[in-house]
């Protein structure tokens, strides 16, 4: 074959970029029925056929039309997907507009996405909810594993039964799955230290508070307290700065008794939330006209975005949970259709936001 003829070809397909089997075997100089034989490796290929196919799909960066691929199988592949209901919280209703999207989405593909939904405080709703999963028999399972022992049971029990699990928002490392999507929970927790840390300059105290959950059973807080401590091991040389835990568990939510108690502490000089709840201690603070603690805590919700706008709050650390829901639907989907292998773990970058930036990601 002539170079020249192959290299001008090559030029005109980069500048059309669908380019289909019938391009690939007139500019390798082969027939069609070799190029599929390549392409979906069945049947033999002489080597030299092989070789000018695989210079020629290299070079026009040839993209195979995935939809017309998984058409041709009639194939259902059922994913489940379990999650926290999505009106218990706001932060799980921006999950929820993933969800919605990649369903049909995906639905072209052959892919059948089904909910199984657990309430948030309910360790008993999560068992339920993992069980009629299984019994769903999917061929895949994308879940958040919020509690950490039942969590693990339920791992346990998908490998047992060999079925693929991505994890997204929760880690839990001693499981093995596919992969994990979300931020590094440790990493952030260092991340709100430090900004706190830069916030201000006397001797006190700053809190690490968590909202309603079991905190033994729920491993993304703990890491996230593990690394804001681990943050004034490294930082703190004067010990200018001592660290103070507190549980904030209410089952009618109302903490205002709790609040009031640790905000009547004088040398109270920051609180690290770990949840998006940091409206509610930020609302309490407003209220009782507290201006001096600086407040760190996470996510782009509704009454987040208008404290932290009107200088209540003083960043958010933004988790992106609809990004996440997104691209572990799409993990997983690669993975059941074409057998894409995933890292590992996929980090998300930890977005600081406060009331100058906020605009651009809204």
């Amino acid at each position: 074959m002539n170079f020249t003829y192959l290299s001008i070809n090559i030029f005109i397909l980069i500048d059309n970029p669908v380019v289909g089997i019938k391009d690939i075997a007139r500019l390798a100089g082969v027939s069609i029925g070799t190029v599929d034989r390549v392409l979906h490796d069945r049947g033999r290929v002489s080597a030299k056929s092989l070789k000018k196919i695989q210079e020629v799909i290299k070079e026009v960066n040839y993209k195979p039309n995935l939809i017309a691929r998984s058409l041709v199988s009639k194939k259902k592949i059922k994913l489940a997907l379990i999650v926290p209901d999505f009106k218990q919280d706001e932060y799980w209703t921006q999950s929820q507009k993933a969800v919605e999207v990649a369903k049909d989405d995906w639905a072209v593909y052959g892919i059948q996405l089904d909910l199984f939904l657990f309430d948030l405080e309910d360790i008993a709703s999560f068992s339920r909810a993992t069980k009629k999963a299984l019994a769903f028999k999917p061929d895949g399972v994308i879940v958040v594993p919020i509690f950490y022992d039942k969590g693990l049971l339920f791992l346990k029990k998908c490998e047992q039964n060999n079925l693929p699990v991505v994890l997204f928002n929760t880690h839990l490392p001693a499981s093995k799955t596919l992969s994990y999507i979300g931020t590094d929970s440790f990493q952030s927790g260092m991340l709100a230290a430090e900004l706190l840390h830069l916030s201000v300059q006397e001797k006190g105290k700053f809190v690490v508070l968590h909202f309603d959950e079991e905190l033994t059973n729920s491993v993304h807080m703990l890491e996230k307290e593990k690394g804001f401590r681990a943050y004034f091991m490294k930082e703190d040389a004067n010990k200018m700065i001592s660290v103070i835990t507190v549980v904030l568990n209410n089952t009618k939510h109302e903490y205002q008794q709790q609040l009031t108690s640790l905000l009547n502490k004088k040398d109270i000089l920051g609180i690290f939330v770990s949840t998006s709840k940091t409206y509610i201690v930020s609302e309490f603070m407003e209220q009782k006209k507290i201006n001096t603690i600086k407040l760190v805590g996470y996510d782009l919700i509704t009454k987040n975005i208008d404290l932290l706008k009107r200088g209540k709050i003083n960043f958010l650390i933004n988790q992106n949970i609809e990004r996440q829901t997104e691209l572990a639907i799409h993990t997983m989907s690669n993975y059941l259709l074409y057998k894409q292998i995933p890292e590992k773990n996929i980090h998300f970058p930890l977005e600081i936001i406060t009331r100058y930036n906020v605009l651009s990601y809204l």
